[in-house]
């Protein structure tokens, strides 16, 4: 165990957690003892594999409808009576140039990144109110903090949950509850077929593109993320990372890189 049986029992919810940062956390949250809920759009193949690995519970449904966000969280909090962490991981990206991008994209990236995670976090935070205690880890992109090519819309949703983290954090502090923000950097998971079929090229072409800007010349492991999820989750790293954000990027660039 890598956090002394901190989050042993822990019933935890993650939103997105069927691949990529969100299975990775459901991978690491089971395997410290926590009571896992993994959240998805609906269930498949790959989902009901993540499940029978991990044992982890499942609460299915698309979080860009709101009604449904907020039906997720009761229903995971109806399996054990609480949440006390929740993982707000879940994203969904789409490139065009700003010009270019049509609203119903637009807002796409915006109802499933900020606003289902409004309601996701609203109704988290009534429940960890009553109980007076919780963790929210909210999952941002280095694409919130720094200018991108064609990555207007989801750059924009991603800033506005790093700074929808930090003001939850202050305003809910009284009631114990903690709100910590991850901003990965460029990260080896599925979703970089995005930007390669944005860029016209391979995936390996992207992931060598990318890794020649970090500092420690290789991409980010998932891994990586929810190991900094767990730390945030406990006692000591939540009470030194509320209302902060933490860059997990490797020694990322900190500008926009040159080919862009």
């Amino acid at each position: 165990m890598k956090f002394n049986n901190e989050l042993k029992n822990k019933v935890v919810l993650v939103t997105g957690g069927t691949q990529g940062i969100g299975e990775a956390m459901v991978k690491g949250f089971t395997e410290e003892g926590s009571k896992v809920i993994l959240n998805g759009r609906k269930m498949d193949a790959k989902v009901q594999k993540v499940i029978y690995a991990t044992g982890s519970e499942d609460v299915m449904g698309d979080i860009s409808d709101t009604d449904r966000a907020r039906a997720i969280v009761d229903e995971a909090w109806q399996k054990h009576d609480r949440i006390d962490v929740l993982v707000a991981n879940a994203a969904g990206m789409s490139m065009n140039p700003f010009l270019e991008h049509e609203q119903k994209s637009w807002w796409n990236n915006i109802d499933i990144n900020l606003t289902g995670h409004m309601a996701v976090i609203q109704e988290t935070v009534k429940r960890m109110k009553k109980q007076k205690s919780g963790t929210i880890v909210i999952i941002s992109s280095f694409f919130g903090t720094i200018g991108w090519k064609n990555a207007t819309a989801y750059g924009s949703s991603k800033s506005g949950l790093l700074t929808l983290g930090q003001y939850i954090a202050r305003e809910y502090k009284k009631y114990g509850i903690r709100a910590c923000i991850i901003v990965p950097g460029v990260i080896d998971t599925p979703q970089l077929n995005v930007d390669a079929t944005d860029l016209g090229i391979s995936l390996d072409e992207v992931r060598e593109m990318y890794r020649v800007d970090i500092a420690a010349q290789r991409l980010g492991k998932p891994s990586e993320i929810a190991d900094m999820a767990m730390f945030m989750a406990t006692e000591d790293g939540g009470r030194a990372l509320s209302g902060r954000h933490v860059q997990v990027s490797g020694g990322e660039y900190r500008t926009t890189p040159y080919y862009l």
